[in-house]
């Protein structure tokens, strides 16, 4: 991510102003771990490092190893909470909020993290995750039924026509909750989410999926008969790439396999790990499934009262 010299600036005068320099080197060790500064600064051990020339090195330090905006969330979370006990405001901690905006970023309260503004952008490591990462996702992976046969019997343009309604849909059921398509393969893809509640975000969208799949497929599918799909959803730890066919994760994995082997046409697959994450009352719609040895898995599929 670039930082623009103005957000740089503002940071450095957030530490001068707001701490001692002891503070700063605490405050910088919780983010970047061990950290020296009278090494980094090339200073003597007995020499004293000036307040500004101590908070310059950490924000640049935190700029290089792309931590600035971790970085920040701590300060936010320092300037609302104090620190070891005693309060601490943050001087001009509005204006860095604002430049952040400015970058098309946005606070998430609940999850202590900034994230991209989706009204604004869209980018598949929501504009702060960078290459091999370690994160937490929720994986939704989706597969069109019976392509290959759809690929023959129809038309290329109504088959065109089918598929780019089936994307847009699901692309919009995605960003609406903050989460991410991170491949299309033309007959399925992946999508997904890291803030909020990402077990739930993924749900409730895979869920929306079926509903209104069902909506198109009797008001606009061009094709004969409806568009049908296979959804699954698991969680778990994930190195980011971004090339997304670099990933390898056991959770990306296990999505792909409870889709392909334990999920049916127009229904969603849940791993037991995101079906105990979930509110009882929508855990209720879903029914137990053989899993796949290890653990179970749990199904939601649309009913329809007679």
């Amino acid at each position: 991510m670039r930082v623009r010299s103005r957000l740089r600036n503002l940071c450095i005068r957030a530490l001068t102003h707001s701490m001692d320099v002891k503070t700063m080197v605490e405050l910088a060790g919780r983010i970047l771990g061990d950290y020296d500064l009278h090494r980094r600064c090339g200073f003597p051990e007995s020499m004293v490092i000036p307040d500004h020339d101590a908070a310059r090195q950490i924000v640049n330090d935190l700029i290089e190893t792309s931590m600035l905006l971790r970085f920040i969330g701590l300060l936010v979370e320092v300037d609302q909470r104090g620190f070891i006990g005693r309060p601490m405001r943050i001087h001009r901690i509005e204006e860095i909020f604002s430049e952040i905006r400015e970058m098309g970023l946005i606070y998430d309260t609940e999850n202590r993290m900034f994230v991209e503004n989706a009204v604004k952008q869209q980018t598949p490591n929501w504009g702060v995750i960078s290459d091999g990462d370690v994160h937490y996702f929720a994986l939704l992976r989706f597969d069109v039924v019976g392509n290959s046969r759809l690929v023959r019997e129809y038309d290329e343009h109504t088959v065109t026509k089918a598929y780019g309604d089936l994307r847009r849909l699901i692309q919009e059921i995605v960003l609406k909750r903050n989460g991410r398509l991170w491949s299309w393969e033309g007959d399925g893809g992946l999508a997904a989410f890291y803030s909020d509640d990402v077990n739930a975000a993924a749900v409730y969208s895979g869920m929306e999926i079926i509903h209104e799949l069902f909506l198109y497929n009797r008001l606009d599918c061009p094709l004969a008969e409806p568009i049908r799909v296979r959804l699954a959803v698991h969680s778990g730890s994930s190195e980011y790439h971004s090339n997304i066919d670099d990933i390898k994760s056991v959770t990306m994995q296990k999505v792909c396999q409870i889709e392909s082997t334990l999920t049916l046409p127009n229904t969603l697959t849940v791993s037991d790990a995101v079906f105990y994450n979930l509110d009882p009352q929508v855990a209720s719609w879903f029914v137990g499934v053989s899993g796949d040895g290890d653990s179970a898995c749990y199904r939601y599929a649309l009913n329809l009262e007679k």
